[in-house]
C-alpha cells in the first residue's frame, strides 16, 4: 500500500481539483525525496499551469510545461490537497489520517497553487520518491521501468494474463501477481482480495492452472478493483481491516475471522515474504505446499 485504487483516487482527486491551476511555490521538506538529473530542479514550476496528471500502474505523473514529477508513493506514502476554494482530497496510505493538522513531520513536500490551495505529499517511511523529467522524455522514461499493463487499462486483457502468466510458470500465483512487470498496480492487498475471489490458493504454481482457473483469476481482479477504485482503496490499519465484517477487503487483515463465503476462519501465512490472507477452505492448498526458490527473488521484484 498504497496500490492501484488508492493512486487512482489521488490522480481523480488531481485532475479534477488542480489541473489548469498555476504553481505558486513549493516547500521541500525532505530533499532526498527528488530525484534529478543535473539542472532540473522544482523551481522549474513556479509560475506555470499543472497541465496534465496521469497513472500507470503504482506510478503517478505531474505535467507542467517545463517539467514532469513522475511520483512514487511506495510502501506508506501520501497525497492530501486542501484550500478554500476546493473540496480538497486525500489518498494513499492512511497514517498520518487524512485528517491531521499539515505539514506533518513526515511531509516529504508541499507544492502550492493559486488560490491558496496546497498538495502535501508526506510519508512517514520515507521511502516515497519523486523523480524529476523533461516533459518530452516522460513517456520513454515510463516505458523504461519494464511495467506489465496497468490493471485498469485497456491493455490488461485475457490475453495479456495468459501471456505474462506463462513466463512465470515456476513461480507461486502470489509472486507473480505481486510483481510488476506481470501486472502494474496490485499490491499484497489486491492480490489477497483477487486470490480469494478466484478461489486459488495464493502458494499454487503458476504452470499448475488451467486455463479456466487463468480465466476466473482474470475476472476476480477485475471485479475486486471495480469495487476498490471508487471508494478510493481499502482500509487497513496498522495490518488490520477496518470496515465491518462483510464488507471489503473480504479477507486482508482478517486473520481467525469468518471467510464470508464459508465461515472458514481466515489464515495468515508469509508467502513471497509477505504477509498473505486466505480461506484454507476455499482456496485449496496445493499437494506440494513448499514455496519455489524463486519466490525470494520475486519477494524483492514486487517491492519494487
Amino acid at each position: 500500500m498504497p496500490e492501484l485504487p488508492e493512486v487512482e483516487a489521488a490522480r481523480r482527486g488531481i485532475a479534477e481539483q488542480l489541473v489548469g491551476r498555476r504553481c505558486t511555490g513549493y516547500e521541500l521538506y525532505r530533499p532526498r525525496l527528488i530525484i534529478a538529473p543535473g539542472g532540473l530542479t522544482l523551481d522549474a514550476i513556479v509560475g506555470d499551469p499543472l497541465q496534465e496528471v496521469g497513472r500507470w500502474g503504482k506510478y503517478l505523473w505531474l505535467v507542467f510545461p517545463l517539467l514532469a514529477l513522475l511520483v512514487h508513493l511506495k510502501l506508506t506514502g501520501q497525497l492530501v490537497a486542501r484550500g478554500a476554494s476546493i473540496p480538497g482530497f486525500a489518498a494513499g496510505h492512511p497514517v498520518p489520517p487524512y485528517d491531521a493538522p499539515l505539514p506533518h513531520k513526515s511531509t516529504a513536500l508541499r507544492l502550492d497553487f493559486a488560490p491558496d490551495v496546497q498538495l502535501f505529499l508526506t510519508d512517514v517511511r520515507h521511502f516515497a520518491r519523486v523523480q524529476l523529467v523533461l516533459p518530452e522524455e516522460l513517456q520513454t522514461t515510463v516505458a523504461s521501468l519494464g511495467l506489465g499493463p496497468d490493471a485498469l487499462g485497456p491493455e490488461f486483457t485475457l490475453e495479456a494474463l495468459r501471456r505474462r502468466l506463462a513466463r512465470r510458470r515456476g513461480t507461486s500465483l502470489k509472486a507473480a501477481l505481486l510483481d510488476q512487470t506481470v501486472i502494474a498496480g496490485l499490491g499484497n492487498i489486491y492480490v489477497d482480495e483477487s486470490l480469494w475471489a478466484a478461489q486459488l490458493h495464493p502458494q499454487r504454481l503458476v504452470g499448475s492452472l488451467t486455463d479456466e482457473e487463468i480465466a476466473r483469476l482474470y475476472e476476480a481482479i477485475r471485479s475486486v478493483l471495480a469495487i476498490a477504485v471508487p471508494i478510493g482503496g481499502a482500509e487497513i490499519r496498522n495490518g488490520r481491516a477496518v470496515p465491518p465484517l462483510g464488507e471489503f477487503p473480504y479477507v486482508h487483515g482478517r486473520a481467525g475471522q469468518p471467510c464470508v463465503r464459508c465461515a472458514t476462519p481466515i489464515v495468515k501465512r508469509t508467502i513471497a515474504g509477505r504477509g498473505t490472507y486466505f480461506c484454507p477452505s476455499c482456496q485449496p492448498e496445493p499437494v506440494t505446499s513448499s514455496l519455489p526458490t524463486t519466490d525470494r527473488a520475486d519477494a524483492a521484484i514486487a517491492a519494487s
